[in-house]
């Protein structure tokens, strides 16, 4: 299984889902990508690790009422110095929404908004250092950003993480560029000015990998999720859009 022992400032490195109801998303997930739910107690807030075959893809923390916040899922990318990363990335124009702060023995973590108003983590790994699979199914395997402000996030996002960013396409109806490190591609931003519909926030969106995404998609309505963009073909593989019981956007890949 792909799996990384170390991760450098700007790699995506940890997934978690806030959400409302978290025994629902936990048989939710399990049951559609095989994963095992391993409360971690009171010591921790009781977050949810998600494991498959025993090695970490992501976490799960309740979602308050009265939050404000909608469940959903947060990418984290990994920090050497959450501190020092927070403050370059607010210097950069982005807003700190949780400061540092450390998670007992597991790391250190804050959230914050880059410009377009988009959230995601930064997390200094102790003893979880971050994903223990990722690239594979059952587990993520690309990491997208959606903004209508898509100039101005690659400027961030390169000046914050040292990205290498790499255009795919820039027309006027599709523009989309990759983040690359030490020359391999992590993450991608797409430009989404042109279908965005009014009142829809930028947003980091995760996909899953699936060894057949139709089945995926079938499997996700039997479980209570419901399917807002059935499986079509890309460039990349099979693709679908998903949201599971309670609202929480993802995505499923095959390919």
């Amino acid at each position: 299984m792909p799996s990384r022992e170390s991760f450098r400032d700007g790699l995506p490195c940890w997934i978690d889902l806030t959400s409302s109801d978290t025994a629902g998303a936990a048989r939710f997930y399990s049951a559609l990508l095989g994963w095992e739910a391993e409360d971690l107690g009171a010591d921790y807030g009781h977050y949810t690790l998600f494991l498959r075959e025993g090695r970490a893809v992501g976490g799960l923390i309740g979602n308050s009422e009265g939050s404000g916040f909608p469940d959903g899922w947060v990418t984290y990318f990994a920090a050497a110095d959450v501190s020092v990363l927070t403050e370059l990335a607010t210097l950069s124009g982005a807003e700190v929404l949780v400061a540092p702060f450390a998670v007992s023995d597991q790391g250190s973590v804050a959230h914050l908004a880059d410009p377009s108003g988009a959230t995601f983590g930064l997390w200094q790994g102790n003893k979880l250092r971050g994903f223990g699979v990722h690239g594979e199914p059952g587990a993520a395997v690309w990491h997208e950003l959606v903004t209508r402000q898509y100039r101005q996030c690659i400027d961030f996002y390169t000046r914050v993480f040292q990205w290498e960013p790499q255009s795919e396409a820039d027309t006027e109806d599709f523009r989309y560029t990759t983040a690359l490190l030490d020359g391999e591609q992590h993450a991608g931003i797409m430009d989404g000015a042109t279908f965005l519909p009014e009142g829809t926030p930028s947003a980091w969106g995760v996909y899953f990998g699936v060894a057949d995404a139709d089945d995926a998609a079938a499997r996700v309505a039997e479980l209570g999720g419901t399917v807002t963009v059935e499986p079509q073909d890309s460039p990349y593989g099979r693709v679908c859009t998903a949201t599971d019981p309670t609202g929480a956007a993802f995505r499923l890949i095959a390919g």
